[in-house]
């Protein structure tokens, strides 16, 4: 006999695997993709065959001993892009979390507040849209040089704006709810009704679209990186690993920038 078809929905979302599966496509390439990126990052010492600084032979290309071959001074890419994953992993969780923290600040003002305050903040966030990301974060790099706070602040500044319209659309959609209209008549406070109520409602999909930032930061990490904005040499950076090999591959050596890119 054929199963229900309430049965076997609710077997589905009785599954461990439900949260994921319900996520958008994209949302769920970039979870697999963080997870991967972790587990590489915290395994590194146990997976890289060689340190990152190591040298050896200059430009072998992959074999066993070195499966994504070696750069231009003897360096095995394959440990340098796993030890790499730790710099870009921590700078994009780390932006996309500060991005995170004050966008809830600026999208629950925007939202809660008077509608000339409304205004005047969400014509700033327009502002900051319109500049080039990379471009905004190449001028911040420049003007305070380019340590692991600035390159953390540089790119979260960028996810700022977007993440604060998210939030601004959520809190005002859960604002239009009964529950919040009962909570104003019963006396409670705007604080205390986003703090208490609103903000565990908003949370799923905030996080699913920070997810996808942490993924896009790490991409511009590395391309801050590349143009030697980013993460300096000798430590290594997905995008610096790359912007070495590329003069290598006008020498028609493909894996330097095959594998990191």
């Amino acid at each position: 006999m054929r199963p229900r078809l309430g049965s076997r929905l609710q077997s589905v979302s009785g599954s461990p695997l439900a949260p994921f599966t319900a996520l958008p496509l994209v949302s769920r390439i970039a979870v697999i993709f963080l997870v991967l990126l972790g587990v590489l990052a915290v395994c590194a010492p146990l997976l890289a065959p060689f340190g990152p600084l190591a040298t050896g032979t200059p430009v072998q290309p992959p074999s066993a001993e070195h499966w994504m071959g070696t750069d231009a001074i003897g360096r095995d890419i394959f440990s340098r892009v796993a030890h790499g994953a730790r710099s870009s992993l921590l700078i994009g969780l780390a932006a996309t979390g500060a991005a995170l923290l004050a966008a809830a600040v600026i999208g629950s003002i925007a939202a809660t507040g008077a509608k000339l305050l409304s205004e005047v903040v969400m014509r700033v966030l327009d502002v900051v849209m319109s500049f080039p990301g990379i471009a905004l974060a190449a001028v911040f790099v420049a003007v305070f040089g380019n340590s692991l706070p600035v390159l953390v602040f540089a790119i979260g500044f960028l996810y700022v704006p977007q993440l604060a319209r998210v939030v601004r659309a959520n809190v005002l959609a859960q604002f239009g709810e009964d529950y919040v209209a009962a909570s104003q008549v019963m006396g409670a406070s705007t604080a205390w009704i986003l703090l208490k109520h609103v903000a565990r409602n908003c949370i799923a999909p905030i996080m699913v679209f920070a997810t996808v930032l942490v993924a896009d930061a790490i991409v511009l990490e590395a391309s801050l990186s590349f143009i030697n904005a980013g993460v300096q040499p000798p430590n290594p950076s997905w995008g610096n690993i790359l912007s070495d090999g590329k003069q290598l591959l006008l020498s028609g050596y493909w894996w330097p920038t095959f594998f990191p890119g």
